[in-house]
């Protein structure tokens, strides 16, 4: 433990480092459960997976606001590596390259009362800048943060808009299938199905744990590995942390799996697979990789149906979270959309609109900067 804050309506916050976490575990998980929006990527597996094997930030901590012994309010957050000009370095909620959402977990009995509470923290902590990136900006954790802010008469800001492929329950899988892709469509995945199924046995897999799940999550590793994303180095079975990541972060047994795997196989073996993290009634499709060898055959997307018609025949979630950070050619299967921004506001006392200002010229000249280096690295390779 690093901080007590005795703080209004008789909420207690803490900031928490890294190592206190193991002791903060059974409450963290009681919370996950009781969120208003679910967030897979701040579940204690996940997170646990990318401190212990990637994230080295060492201003990474964890902002919490209790009710008596409730823990009602879970934020990680982190300070910005980048000076922004007349404002110091921004704080921000924590995120990596393996994580699409930051909204914080907020106990959906209470969630105006720990929206609150964690406003009031941050600002304890921060009486400047924050940025809570990639947030459904109409979804209940953001709208009651949003209202916080407001009562409060601080300012804030959306930047960075862009929607996100979404899917929930509702139709059955042939309806689903009418409604949402062309006949033209349609036909070309059956073609492909049937050309596949004249070179071996087709099937579809699902797991949930145990050898069955670590089986796939190697399986998925593998494939790919041996796509484009192993020549240019960023497959996660390149560096070992990476691949250990996704182990701990993936596989699991019945009493601790947070992960389903979805494969497409051929005479038994997976040639496409897809990787969902679940969290409350929400799943996100965080990975997935096909074999190469078959790309003519469309495997990734035979496989998505596969994963449409279970999810819709099943019901083994709610509904679905893409899990990208733009376009994708899933959009074409998903008919549903989620608005995501960042938001981003200020706890300084004055300057506030200037202040913001400033923070958004300054986040997106980065963004523009980074978003031109890769696309020089994408040419170079």
């Amino acid at each position: 433990m690093l901080q007590v804050f005795e703080l209004s309506s008789r909420l207690r916050g803490e900031v928490l480092a890294r190592e206190a976490l193991p002791a903060l575990t059974p409450a963290w998980e009681s919370l996950c459960t009781r969120a208003i929006e679910d967030n897979a990527y701040y579940t204690p597996r996940y997170a646990r997976a990318l401190i212990d094997n990637i994230d080295r930030d060492p201003s990474l901590r964890f902002a919490l606001v209790w009710q008596g012994s409730n823990l009602i309010a879970l934020m990680p957050f982190a300070r910005s590596s980048v000076e922004l000009p007349f404002l110091g370095t921004a704080a921000y909620g924590w995120q990596t390259k393996y994580t699409t959402t930051c909204v914080p977990l907020l106990d959906r009995t209470l969630a105006a009362e720990a929206a609150a509470g964690l406003i009031e923290l941050l600002a304890t902590i921060n009486q400047g800048e924050w940025i809570i990136g990639a947030i459904n900006t109409r979804g209940p954790a953001c709208n009651a943060l949003m209202e916080s802010l407001a009562n409060d008469n601080r300012t804030y800001q959306i930047s960075s808009v862009f929607k996100r492929a979404r899917l929930e329950l509702g139709d059955t899988f042939n309806e689903h299938m009418r409604k949402h892709l062309s006949s033209k469509r349609r036909r070309e995945l059956e073609r492909n199905r049937r050309r596949l199924e004249k070179i071996g046995t087709v099937g579809h897999e699902s797991h949930y744990s145990g050898t069955g799940l670590t089986h796939m999550v190697e399986a998925f590793l593998k494939i790919e590995a041996s796509g484009w994303k192993g020549r240019r180095g960023t497959a996660l079975a390149c560096r070992p942390d990476t691949r250990q990541f996704a182990l701990d972060a993936f596989t699991g047994g019945s009493a601790d799996s947070i992960c389903r795997s979805d494969a497409l196989t051929l005479d038994g073996n997976p040639i496409a697979v897809s990787l969902t993290v679940l969290a409350g009634g929400t799943g996100f499709t965080v990975k997935c990789a096909y074999d190469e060898a078959y790309r003519t055959y469309s495997p990734g997307l035979l496989l998505e149906v596969d994963v449409i018609r279970s999810f819709l025949t099943e019901q083994w979630a709610d509904r679905l979270d893409a899990a990208t950070a733009g376009s994708h050619v899933i959009d074409s299967l998903w008919p549903g959309r989620t608005r995501v921004a960042d938001l981003n506001f200020t706890l300084a006392p004055s300057h506030a609109q200037l202040r913001l200002s400033a923070l958004g010229l300054a986040t997106e000249t980065k963004r523009s900067a980074k978003a031109v280096v890769k696309a020089l690295a994408m040419r170079a390779w």
